[in-house]
């Protein structure tokens, strides 16, 4: 009897096994997947940013009359309101990262 019961718990904690794999595969191909999608957005969202800081400074001139006032300017305004990640040296590479 203690047989019986001692397979039993053995089959059901394969089968659950099994499905704590499966489901844990899919969760880890969701997460990865859509880490991906969120960096391929955010890079366009960065080149975005850096298009419109070069054609606010630039106003269809070849070269900026200023440059470094408004970059520190937007640095502590969107750091304000979005916190990390829009540093001044950040800011900078968003222009760079558009004119490249």
């Amino acid at each position: 009897m203690i047989k019986k019961i001692s397979r039993r718990l053995t089959k059901q904690e394969d089968h659950y096994s099994s499905i704590l794999g499966d489901i844990s595969h899919v969760i880890d191909v969701a997460r990865k997947s859509a880490t991906r999608s969120v960096n391929s957005i955010m890079t366009a969202a960065y080149w975005l940013i850096g298009r419109r800081i070069v054609e606010f400074e630039q106003k269809g001139k070849i070269r900026a009359e200023y440059g470094k006032e408004l970059i520190e300017r937007l640095a502590f305004d969107l750091s304000a309101r979005y916190g990390r990640g829009f540093s001044v040296r950040n800011v900078w590479q968003m222009k760079a990262f558009y004119l490249a």
